[in-house]
């Protein structure tokens, strides 16, 4: 029989329907829609004894580990160097040029992408179009009431 501990993977709020779910070998889905239906025919009481269950059952063992986050550093970890059969080659590190300027370090810093610009240009030449396209309505629009005043008389 498998002892009973909350999930650490297949977790929503505390992991207990998840635990409870690879314990009994059922879909988790059904045992949370099946404890959501009881929570509902006693009044709230299933909602006291699972925050209770899940303070009493302990987390499935295993280390805890940070959440994965592909911009983070490498934990500590050093850089892959194509390998151990590799280390006899030599790499050529080249230094970046020093800053000359007072606010090169700081102009380093900030994006040399030019797509900002690129994005208002390319507003300011489609609202132009959509001014354009509205002026020639109107100068249609207006057309026709003056056409259609000119036969009134």
């Amino acid at each position: 029989m498998n002892k009973l501990y909350r999930s650490r993977r297949d977790k929503k709020l505390t992991g207990l329907c998840g635990g409870l779910a690879e314990a009994m070998n059922v879909d988790v889905t059904l045992l949370r829609l099946l404890v959501v239906i009881t929570t509902f025919f006693t009044g709230g009481t299933v909602i006291f004894v699972y925050f209770v269950a899940a303070i009493v059952i302990p987390k499935e063992p295993g280390f805890d580990q940070p959440p994965f986050d592909p911009y983070a550093s490498s934990y500590g970890h050093q850089n892959y160097s194509g390998g151990a059969w590799n280390h006899h080659k030599s790499h050529n590190h080249r230094q970046a040029p020093q800053p000359t300027s007072k606010y090169a370090s700081y102009e380093a810093s900030q994006p040399t992408n030019n797509i900002d610009e690129m994005m208002k240009d390319i507003e300011k030449k489609a609202l132009q179009r959509e001014v354009d396209e509205l002026r020639a309505k109107v100068a249609r629009f207006e057309k026709q009431t003056l056409d259609s005043k000119k036969g009134d008389v």
